[in-house]
């Protein structure tokens, strides 16, 4: 049992039992995702971005370092006394079953619910699976027979 993260595609794949927790803004989950500012300022970076540009190879890499994402959203969550709740609620739920937090971005970009993991993980010593969960592999399988 861990706290987990994977992206929206494979939410169907995810085994029975597991607890899905939406990190994305409007879905309930608020608290746990990026603020509307920090949202704008990351696409305001992805707008200016340019093949190339400062050697990033991507649009999504560069607005994610020039906009300062992981420090700046850091300070949002804790920061935020419901941030912090509902993730020691979440780091706590997860010595009971295995509770992913899922959001858009694939695992091949940075994305704030892996900050999330190593928040929960610093703060409330959750035990935390950093794995990318891959529904067809049958080592990943083995891990919810409990």
């Amino acid at each position: 049992m861990a706290l987990r993260q994977t992206y929206l595609a494979i939410k169907a794949k995810l085994p029975k039992g597991v607890e899905v927790i939406l990190v994305m803004r409007g879905r309930g989950n608020d608290e746990l995702a990026p603020s509307e500012e920090l949202l704008d300022d990351f696409n305001h970076h992805k707008r200016k971005f340019r093949d190339g540009a400062d050697g990033y190879s991507d649009a999504y890499h560069y607005a994610w370092e020039k906009s300062n994402y992981e420090s700046k959203f850091r300070n949002e969550i804790l920061s935020n006394h419901k941030s912090v709740k509902r993730l020691k609620e979440l780091s706590e739920l997860s010595k009971e079953k295995d509770v992913f937090l899922v959001c858009y971005e694939a695992e091949d970009k940075p994305c704030h619910r892996k900050i999330l993991l190593k928040i929960a993980e610093e703060e409330f010593r959750a035990n935390v699976n950093y794995e990318s969960y891959l529904p067809d592999s049958q080592s990943q399988l083995s891990l919810f027979h409990h």
